[in-house]
């Protein structure tokens, strides 16, 4: 599995600290991420729960390039197919989210039901002798339910799901709420940025300050906090007590940056490959991520309340969602600028990505601040191993 391609144009690559621009840019190196990264052994978010909240609800999900239909088929149980007739691999659906108990082909007509067994095929009668519905059913992804979350993988040799993860596991459960509260879905958008997925996620603590108007305005600056990279791959997080924020005067309407009630917890994770999972305020985010080639990343971002919120918090969570960590949002509007000016800075030969600030106190990268860019290494040191570079 690890060994190196014939095709791919790095052939020295030995500090993971410092990125050659081709894995960036190189139209093989996203082919064999497709392959080793998308479709190999990587916990890959399908949905929330709050996404399917009754038995039929399914949604479609795109995962590397591979097209899935995602179906809620119990009270507890869930189903996530490929989204191809095992006759001639037509697109069952193209429909994002729906209610449906069965799903037929547009092309033939053949019917699967919502765990995608083969139920009804036109025309069986002329089929050869040895012809089984039992063999023809929809593709099914290992899948499993962790903390209001869908994941699916493509490859038998993923871990469980807890080592997968690693010490990061608090985290993510710290901005999905604790575990304790039922999430509610509260809306989506979507963005393209016009970058490789590995620069969307290189993002870092290191630029907030520094980059985001709205951090010196606001006065958000903090950067204490202990950020922590582990799992199967690297991945990072870091949970904390954020501040209530204070009128200063800058904005017209300062309660849209205010803390109600008594959440009192910010998290932010960077999940390997392309999830981003962040809490700030009252602000509740996921981000589902996919790669649209070399050069381009889809994100859905999915806002999420509590289930209890009274009518008045989710009137808030509504607003300040996308106002503050949305795409275009206070703490955020700057970044896909970033993206886009670092990928087409991305053209000049052997010109390379540099991670510095943190490697002083964590050489590793596993324990570093909220605010360095020490804790992407652990992932690009996973990175060269699983690319076989």
């Amino acid at each position: 599995m690890n060994a190196p391609s014939r095709d791919l144009p790095i052939r020295a690559w030995t500090d993971h600290t410092r990125i050659p621009y081709a894995l960036y840019t190189d139209e093989a190196i996203y082919r064999q991420e497709l392959e080793r990264i998308f479709y190999g052994p990587f916990w890959q978010p399908v949905a929330l729960e709050a996404e399917l909240p009754a038995v039929n609800d399914y949604k479609t999900i795109v995962v590397g390039e591979t097209p899935l239909i995602v179906t809620r088929t119990g009270a507890d149980e869930f189903a996530v197919m490929v989204n191809a007739c095992a006759h001639r691999g037509v697109q069952i659906t193209t429909e994002f989210k729906g209610t449906a108990s069965d799903f037929s082909c547009p092309y033939h007509a053949w019917a699967y039901d919502n765990c995608g067994n083969l139920r009804k095929v036109p025309g069986e009668e002329r089929f050869p002798e040895n012809f089984d519905k039992r063999h023809y059913g929809l593709r099914r992804l290992r899948a499993v339910l962790w903390n209001q979350v869908l994941w699916a993988t493509f490859d038998d040799a993923t871990p469980p799901i807890d080592e997968f993860f690693g010490e990061v596991a608090d985290s993510i459960r710290a901005a999905l709420g604790g575990g304790e509260r039922r999430l509610k879905l509260l809306g989506y958008q979507k963005i393209i940025f016009n970058c490789n997925w590995k620069v969307y996620m290189d993002n870092d603590g290191y630029h907030a300050g520094l980059l985001h108007t709205a951090f010196r305005m606001l006065n958000y600056q903090g950067g204490t906090a202990p950020l922590v990279a582990d799992g199967f791959a690297g991945h990072w997080g870091a949970h904390y007590g954020a501040q209530r924020m204070v009128d200063n005067g800058y904005l017209a309407d300062p309660t849209l940056v205010f803390t109600e009630g008594d959440e009192k917890t910010a998290a932010v994770n960077l999940l390997r490959p392309v999830t981003q999972v962040v809490k700030h305020l009252n602000a509740i985010n996921f981000r589902f991520g996919r790669p649209l080639g070399p050069d381009k990343t889809e994100v859905h971002y999915t806002y999420l309340a509590f289930a209890d919120d009274p009518p008045e918090l989710l009137q808030h969570r509504i607003r300040q969602s996308a106002n503050l960590l949305g795409p275009s949002g206070f703490v955020s509007i700057e970044d896909g600028s970033m993206f886009e000016r670092v990928q087409k800075a991305m053209g000049a030969p052997g010109g390379e990505i540099n991670f510095l600030k943190g490697l002083k106190d964590s050489p590793d990268g596993h324990r570093s601040l909220q605010n360095d860019e020490a804790g992407n290494t652990p992932w690009w040191r996973y990175y060269k191993q699983v690319m076989g570079l």
